[in-house]
């Protein structure tokens, strides 16, 4: 099929396959491009060429940049960044320390609610990866603290719940700066989550290239009106599985939320002339 998955993520975030599997995942679903856009890191790229050749599944850089202003959280997908870019990195440098100092709020939530877990556990079970919630909501599984996912952050950890901990200032335009500086494209993830009408009419305003059309969150109707919105606008109609190998819809979405490989070409030729390793 010529079809990509441009969201994807690996056991260098919260993803639970490496990124060999997940190479090897694409070409069992015959994909013919991908892009892994782990949170808040682009360590995956390292090794993600030579897989690329290795399944000869065809790669682009990726990296899902989370951005939080108005007591609202967006994600950011950069496409065919350079990953040596040194404000990129000194950027991610600050936000992976900045999950830290987050991480360890919630979890002293947590133990005022008598769940024994410190930042000590998570680093221990998770290494360098940048720590987020569902790093958190693994351990709660582990201890028997909940019985999965769904509890930890319906109960705990979600966004308003008793533990929840609101994220660093970093507002979106700086995002879309930061992967352009870094030589790539930037398109707004899974829009139906917390993005209304008038949030994506201004972060279109701030310089974005696309917005991701095809996702598990959007049925057809949004399907449409992300299509029509990204027509309107000339934005690149970009789209994937969100894929993490955690929830029980992961697998089944695999392979089926794309985009056209037409998408994955034209993001090769606007970043074709600047380095992207």
């Amino acid at each position: 099929m010529n079809t990509a998955d441009l969201h994807i993520h690996t056991t260098f975030s919260d993803g639970k396959k490496t990124v060999e599997e997940i190479f090897r995942k694409a070409k069992e679903n015959k994909l013919k491009a991908i892009s892994i856009t782990d949170h808040d890191t682009v360590e995956s790229a390292y090794s993600a060429y030579e897989y690329s050749k290795t399944y000869s599944i065809e790669y682009v850089t990726g990296i899902e940049l989370s951005c939080y202003e108005n007591d609202k959280e967006y994600h950011i997908l950069g496409y065919g960044i350079d990953i040596e870019n040194k404000k990129l990195k000194d950027q991610l440098a600050i936000i992976r320390v900045a999950r830290l100092v987050r991480a360890e709020k919630i979890l002293n939530k947590l133990r005022e609610m008598n769940m024994d877990i410190n930042l000590d556990h998570l680093l221990e079970s998770f290494g360098s990866v940048p720590i987020a919630r569902p790093h958190i909501a693994q351990l709660m599984m582990e201890l028997g603290y909940v019985k999965n996912y769904r509890e930890a952050f319906y109960q705990y950890i979600g966004d308003g719940k008793p533990a929840y901990e609101s994220k660093d200032i970093f507002p979106v335009e700086d995002g879309i700066k930061l992967i352009h500086q870094a030589g790539g494209i930037a398109s707004i993830a899974h829009p139906a989550k917390m993005v209304t009408h008038d949030d994506l009419n201004k972060i279109i305003k701030k310089g974005l290239d696309g917005i991701e059309v095809y996702h598990p969150m959007h049925d057809s109707y949004l399907q449409n009106y992300y299509r029509a919105v990204a027509y309107q606008y000339m934005l690149l109609e970009t789209g994937g599985s969100d894929y993490h190998g955690v929830k029980e819809t992961d697998e089944s979405n695999f392979g089926k939320f794309t985009c056209s490989y037409g998408v994955f070409q034209s993001i090769k030729r606007q970043v074709s002339n600047k380095s992207m390793f």
